[in-house]
């Protein structure tokens, strides 16, 4: 057919030598015609193979959607950023101690001392950043031997504790009932009383992981400062509890899949699970086979996020400025501890967790046994 000009009159066909001279550069080499030929060929050859590309990726789904759909799962699961390790500081935020006295154990029957009590627990409320929501993440943990491992004891003392509850808005933790008093029935004791928990502690944390020389060198610190109560009002209750105004742990998280110690750990039933892939990546597959690694440390952070997850505490005897090696970290925390030591009274400290004091006396807090 003839073609149509810019002066929309028909152009007569031109010959295939005439279209050969026509596309030929007015100056070049031999080697750059039979690239200006390639290429066109190449063009040609791959617009008809997006074509088929197109018209089969309707059919069945393209490849790239598939491997996108995988990531958005990773990342809707939190898998994705749980293979992403961080150096220096993984997390900062709130640091509170519980202990809740033995059942039975009431106003007129006060806690006398760490005999009278049935659980410590560690509250963290992380920090959040600037993008993120208003709600206030949170973790509960629970140290089996009701206080925390002596540093003065060194590596001596290692503690199992567990991951109670984890969640992403504190307000639905409900604190007052979680922490509060419980009535209930017994078949062979009758009526049962358990006192509501005391805050014996409240400060700030970092969980920090300095650069190791090698990957098996791996360690995440726990370490805190307290501000209430000061160093010069702790008390009985604190001694007793191992609270010290600062202190550090080494913690390392538990492969489910490794078996417990006689008289430790928790039920098979209610062991974290991280999934097959995590165990794979992070603890190098089932420890039970010989393939995987019985304990690492949590990095990141979220490798703690699971209901369930088992821990060990290695106090250090090193002082805190010694292994937090972030100096400008450190002296953040450490201007901020003094400020909130400064304006908040142990009655603020309750306020910040939405519990009262009526039911949640600051008596703990001030060093002495309730």
């Amino acid at each position: 057919k003839a073609k149509v000009g810019e002066d929309g009159h028909a152009q007569p066909k031109k010959s295939e030598d005439e279209e050969e001279e026509a596309v030929k550069p007015k100056s070049g080499t031999s080697r750059g015609r039979r690239a200006s030929k390639t290429s066109g060929a190449l063009s040609k050859a791959g617009a008809t193979a997006k074509k088929e590309d197109e018209e089969k990726a309707e059919k069945e789904g393209s490849p790239d959607d598939a491997e996108m759909h995988d990531e958005q799962s990773k990342a809707a699961t939190g898998e994705e950023d749980l293979m992403q390790e961080v150096n220096g500081v993984l997390e900062r935020g709130h640091i509170y101690f519980f202990y809740r006295p033995k059942i039975d154990v009431g106003p007129e029957d006060e806690v006398q001392d760490l005999d009278d009590v049935s659980k410590f627990h560690i509250l963290l409320l992380p920090r959040e950043s600037e993008t993120s929501s208003n709600k206030q993440r949170f973790r509960l943990f629970t140290i089996g031997k009701k206080r925390l491992p002596d540093r003065a004891k060194g590596g001596r003392e290692v503690f199992w504790a567990s991951m109670q509850k984890f969640g992403d808005d504190f307000t639905e933790f409900k604190a007052a009932e979680a922490m509060g008093p419980r009535d209930y029935e017994t078949k062979t004791k009758g009526k049962r009383h358990n006192e509501p928990a005391r805050v014996a502690g409240r400060g700030q944390y970092a969980l920090f992981s300095p650069k190791p020389d090698t990957p098996s060198q791996r360690a995440t610190h726990l370490l805190y400062f307290l501000t209430h109560p000061s160093p010069e009002e702790i008390g009985e209750v604190q001694e007793e509890l191992s609270i010290y105004a600062s202190g550090s742990f080494i913690i390392q998280i538990k492969n489910p899949k490794a078996s417990n110690p006689p008289q430790a750990g928790l039920r098979p039933d209610k062991k974290a699970e991280y999934g097959e892939e995590v165990i794979e990546e992070k603890f190098g597959g089932d420890a039970e086979v010989g393939t995987g690694r019985r304990f690492i440390a949590p990095n990141p952070a979220s490798m703690l996020d699971f209901e369930g997850t088992e821990m060990l505490m290695i106090p250090e005897k090193h002082e805190v400025d010694e292994i937090m090696t972030d100096e400008k970290t450190e002296q953040e925390i450490e201007k901020e501890v003094t400020e909130e030591a400064h304006y908040l009274s142990p009655k603020d400290v309750l306020k910040e967790l939405r519990l009262n004091e009526k039911t949640f006396p600051v008596t703990a807090l001030e060093g002495d046994w309730l």
